[in-house]
């Protein structure tokens, strides 16, 4: 499933929860769920060129200040989502906000 994977926390670190066993082995530590809305945060956040395995990965979406064509974040944020596999079924953009509905198919 494209929707589980390892945590991030909130300082977009690797969230980690160590437990052990009765002899004092560590048997998990990365903590596992939903990664959906974490990575859609990503790929908004993240500027072309920062993830280093896919270059043309990211919205860079703080770049949008003093930016009034909304049109065109659009179609990019539809290319990176629809990119990573999701399908969008809600997308608004305007100068009061970002709403964003879209899940793993």
């Amino acid at each position: 499933m494209k929707n589980v994977g390892i945590q991030i926390g909130k300082e977009y670190d690797i969230a980690v929860k160590v437990r052990y066993d009765a002899a004092g082995k560590i048997i998990s530590g990365f903590v596992i769920g939903d990664v959906l809305y974490q990575n859609q945060a990503m790929l908004m956040l993240a500027h072309k060129g920062e993830i280093k395995e896919n270059p043309l990965t990211g919205v860079g979406l703080n770049d949008i200040c003093n930016d009034n064509n909304f049109e065109s974040w659009k179609a990019e944020i539809t290319e990176q989502i629809e990119g990573d596999g999701q399908r969008i079924t809600k997308l608004e953009l305007n100068e009061k906000g970002l709403t964003l509905d879209a899940k793993y198919v």
